[in-house]
């Protein structure tokens, strides 16, 4: 008998030259493959004869959902069943549906992505196609488990990026090399957004794996095949000239005063900006601002305290804070502050001769840095607080992170005085870096 698996254990497991097991006991197992892929396995033994039953790929299947798999394996051997003979009943069952379901589109009109969305979820329904499986996710887990913002992501990259693509597919066909030739025509075009189409397509695969309503997840290691769309760890943070070259690029670039003031208030208050874009008056008394639960990430209402620069970017407006008139929200988009920045400009005087032609070089993404993204000036902040004497447990306070374990069972205390402390020391920390700019541009805010 093995030590019980853990987390931690499973995610330090190291590849070697050969695949390898790591044991727990009773046949509950940990493949580890060369190429780093993990997966938990049953290894059993019916009627004389060893068996091998795979039971979901690691980290897409968590080892408590490992765990509950490997029960059910468990208790059919127990019984004297084979259970990959159990899981091609269980195949062979959804092909039958699956043939129902096409049998029926000849009589009455297909479920669509769109009729899913907008009429709901029949009762005991199970998607045939990739676009059915999109509402459904989206339906009966996305809309109960998500914040708004990560549903908003999820809706576009499977809108624009799976649909189109792949929508049409039985989810039963769909295949690696399907999920490949997606993602690579994505990243060829959009790097950055293909890692979202990857992320999205991992999610309604893995939903619909745990349902049992596949087989196989087609887009589990796409990253090896596909290195573009590999997610950025984040740990990008703004030197202290950079923090000055970032706020001055923000001032002069031609984006909205909406959006240039949603960039700076990220920095200054170390807010997500998806809960900045969202900001309201009626969300503002005095000198706090409260960010209502349905709207934080963790779904934890949040005070935050507004320094005097926070409160001259906000200004005497009503409604929105920050503004928009493009889409239907009525305030600007955390898309649009991520775009703002990775298109950023140069001075329009600056010319480059292209064939017998000069035209205005102003265009420079980034505005000349090193890439960055609005979470690093929340990042920023962060890190810069312990420089300005704020503990790590007020900073966490500061930008609402929920504590780990037992201590965020019982300590219900919200640090309000510590949290103004903190600002307010990080703020002039902050103007030390940007002195004489913010000077110039307070009248102006």
């Amino acid at each position: 008998m093995g030590k019980q698996f853990t987390e931690k254990a499973i995610a330090a497991a190291k590849p070697k030259n050969v695949r390898y097991y790591l044991r727990e006991g009773r046949g509950f197992a940990l493949q580890v493959l060369p190429s780093g892929a993990k997966a938990f396995v049953y290894l059993f033994e019916l009627n004389k004869s060893k068996g091998y039953v795979l039971l979901g790929h690691y980290p897409d299947c968590s080892l408590a959902n490992a765990r509950i798999a490997y029960n059910d394996a468990y208790k059919l051997v127990k019984n004297g069943i084979d259970p990959r003979d159990q899981k091609k009943a269980d195949t062979e069952e959804l092909r039958k549906k699956t043939e129902e379901i096409d049998i029926t589109t000849d009589v009455v009109e297909p479920y669509t992505f769109t009729s899913l969305m907008d009429d709901g979820i029949p009762v005991g329904f199970i998607p045939s196609t990739v676009e059915q499986l999109v509402a459904v996710y989206y339906v009966l887990y996305s809309k109960e488990n998500h914040g708004i913002e990560t549903r908003k992501n999820f809706l576009y990259a499977a809108k624009s990026g799976i649909i189109p693509s792949i929508g049409k597919m039985l989810i039963t066909e769909v295949r690696r090399k399907d999920a490949i030739t997606l993602i690579q025509g994505i990243a060829s075009r959009a790097p950055g957004q293909s890692g979202n189409v990857l992320k999205a397509g991992r999610q309604i695969f893995e939903y619909a794996l745990q349902r049992e309503w596949i087989e196989n997840q087609p887009f589990l290691q796409i990253t090896k095949a596909v290195p573009k769309a590999r997610t950025n760890v984040c740990e990008r943070v703004l030197d202290d000239s950079e923090v000055l070259q970032a706020w001055t690029s923000i001032s002069k670039s031609p984006s909205s005063d909406s959006v240039k003031r949603a960039l700076k208030m990220i920095l200054v208050t170390a807010q997500r900006s998806g809960e900045i874009s969202q900001m309201h008056s009626d969300q503002i008394n005095d000198r706090w601002w409260t960010i209502p639960a349905i709207v934080a990430k963790n779904k934890r209402e949040h005070r935050v305290y507004l320094t005097d620069t926070a409160l001259s970017l906000i200004g005497n407006r009503k409604g929105y804070i920050f503004p928009s008139d493009k889409g239907s929200n009525g305030h600007v988009a955390v898309n649009t502050l991520a775009q703002a920045i990775n298109r950023g400009y140069l001075s329009d005087e600056i010319v480059k001769l292209v064939g017998t032609r000069k035209i205005k070089a102003r265009k420079e993404p980034y505005f000349g840095m090193t890439p960055w993204s609005p979470h690093d000036l929340r990042r920023t902040a962060r890190t810069n607080m312990p420089r300005v004497g704020v503990s790590d447990e007020h900073a966490e306070e500061v930008l609402n992170h929920t504590k780990p374990g037992i201590i965020g069972v019982y300590n219900k205390y919200r640090y309000d005085k510590e949290k103004e402390i903190a600002l307010i020391a990080w703020e002039k920390f902050l103007l030390t870096l940007l002195n004489p700019v913010v000077q110039k541009e307070g009248s102006s805010a």
